[in-house]
């Protein structure tokens, strides 16, 4: 799309909205140019989502490329929110990538809203607390597929701290169901839990609905761990969604997904390493190599595969797939778990 459709797209998006919602423009780059700016106001979701991730959006010209700027204010209200962590108000990292999504869905106008397609590298740098704004400042760089965008994200709180660097290609799908997975799927998820519901409620530290893993089906100590989640239509992320959409627009959230997946991944650590963290804060800190193709909906189930590559001094790498029956919806070449005191985080600057 060019900067003048684009135009068009904010600025319809903008209409009415309140002037005072805009990214500060103090913060526009010297020589940019803003192609339009828009206010998010709360309405219904043409499309599943765990939460609103941005406030505002405004698109920019610098330098002939285009530039997205999106704001999102940190707060206990939001959904999913409470059971991230009770009583700890701190942003999951997985809703910057949700964020990224939906900024460039309100940017550009898409008829078909985009998708999470990969994440190519992400780094994660600090935590991010209730009543914190978190900026995303990203480059946009336009594919030959068309509707398509390699974002190269900067993400920073009010006072300029870095919290976070993406990489990621965001766009709308174009019929890929499955990936080519590293292994052949897994059997069937029959028989009696490993790890049981009551169990991982001891040893996770999330509540509904942020609680992502039913049951595990199968660990190996110390080496890797199937675990199921099941998809339903009562979920938050299904709420706020008008009557009359086609079924692609109930495909679970990939930003969900892949925190289902982390939480899969926490559970390897905590019961095939013995870890116990008492007081601390299992986090997300990078992520490189992630794919996602084709659509999960109510009434299926992800099945996590996650293999523990490597566990060094407090650190956990990772690496595995999400599956769908017999269809590999994600491919996750490497992720890396940070285990933090909960106190250095709630006191983290």
């Amino acid at each position: 799309m060019s900067a003048a459709a684009a135009s068009v797209a904010v600025g319809a998006a903008a209409k009415g909205a309140d002037a005072k919602g805009a990214v500060a423009k103090g913060a526009v780059a010297k020589g940019a140019v803003a192609v339009g700016t828009a206010s998010i106001a709360p309405r219904q979701r043409s499309f599943a989502a765990p939460l609103r991730a941005v406030d505002r959006v405004e698109l920019l010209t610098l330098d002939g490329g285009l530039r997205l700027r999106a704001a999102k204010l940190v707060t206990a209200e939001d959904p999913y929110m409470a059971g991230h962590f009770p009583g700890l108000t701190m942003l999951p990292a997985v809703f910057l990538l949700e964020g990224v999504r939906q900024a460039v869905a309100q940017a550009f106008g898409l008829a078909d809203p985009p998708e999470l397609l990969e994440v190519r590298s992400a780094r994660l740098l600090a935590p991010m607390l209730g009543g914190e704004e978190i900026t995303i400042d990203a480059g946009l760089e336009p594919q030959p597929e068309g509707e398509r965008w390699a974002v190269n994200a900067r993400c920073t709180r009010q006072d300029g701290t870095a919290v976070a660097t993406l990489k990621v290609l965001v766009g709308v799908p174009r019929g890929l169901e499955s990936l080519a997975p590293p292994t052949a799927p897994p059997g069937p998820a029959d028989g009696e839990p490993v790890i049981d519901h009551a169990r991982i409620r001891e040893l996770l530290p999330v509540r509904h609905p942020m609680l992502l893993v039913d049951r595990v089906v199968s660990v190996e100590p110390g080496r890797g761990i199937s675990a199921v989640k099941a998809v339903t239509g009562s979920e938050p992320c299904y709420q706020e969604m008008p009557e009359g959409l086609p079924t692609a627009r109930y495909a679970y959230p990939r930003s969900l997904a892949f925190e289902s997946f982390g939480q899969s991944a926490a559970l390897l650590w905590l019961v095939g390493a013995g870890v116990e963290v008492p007081d601390g804060v299992l986090m997300l800190a990078a992520i490189r190599d992630c794919r996602f193709a084709g659509g999960v909906g109510p009434g299926e189930a992800l099945r996590h595969v996650v293999r523990l590559e490597q566990l060094v001094s407090g650190n956990a790498f990772m690496s595995g797939e999400i599956w769908a029956g017999t269809r590999c919806v994600a491919v996750v070449g490497s992720l890396i778990a940070v285990n933090r005191p909960r106190s250095a985080v709630q006191a983290a600057p």
